[in-house]
């Protein structure tokens, strides 16, 4: 984290302590600007160039974080199933609650358990808006990647020089198998007939 100025940055990290803020009143407001070049979302899916403003608020018991980003993830299209950059931009509201006591030490977590549904401040005073950012920003990518208007539709490429392909035949390099196991039905599709009869 940077300070410049009055202008405070997290930068590719998604921590921050908070031990200050929790010592103060009830209402009491640090904002960050939020720079990540590279961010991890699954074993496939990296955002990059994740940029936003995170605002958070003293509470009696924890911290609110107020949260928005945009970004890029590169997902590969539905119809084309070729890469592309899709932008992406969501905000939330989150409650982060403290596992230890700023002051004194004590460990605030009921019956020393951590609730899976509850967002915690660690014990360290670090709240880490990595997890529910992930979420968010999973949930605010669509469930059917479409490469937009121009998408020239699903890729056709020629079948290499398998035995039984037949020569000058466009297929889908992803259901060449197929076309090979196919065979006479694909001869007779490609002449117009139907192989149902």
């Amino acid at each position: 984290m940077t300070d410049r100025g009055h202008e405070q940055e997290i930068r590719n990290d998604t921590a921050v302590n908070v031990a200050g803020l929790l010592k103060g009143a009830t209402g009491a407001v640090r904002t960050y600007r939020l720079v990540l070049d590279r961010f991890p979302l699954d074993d496939e899916l990296v955002a990059d160039d994740v940029v936003g403003d995170v605002r958070l608020t003293r509470l009696r018991d924890g911290i609110i974080a107020k949260v928005a980003v945009e970004g890029t993830v590169e997902l590969e299209c539905a119809r084309c199933l070729r890469e592309y950059d899709e932008r992406f931009a969501t905000a939330f509201d989150e409650e982060f609650r403290q596992m230890v006591d700023v002051r004194t030490g004590i460990d605030l977590l009921p019956n020393g358990d951590e609730d899976d549904h509850t967002a915690w401040i660690d014990e360290n005073h670090e709240l880490d808006l990595g997890e529910v950012l992930r979420q968010e920003i999973l949930v605010a990518l669509p469930m059917r990647p479409d490469c937009g208007e121009r998408c020239p539709g699903p890729g056709v490429l020629v079948v290499g020089a398998a035995e039984d392909a037949p020569a000058n035949r466009a297929v889908d390099d992803r259901l060449a198998a197929l076309a090979l196991l196919l065979g006479d039905e694909m001869d007779e599709i490609g002449r117009g007939s139907d192989p149902r009869r």
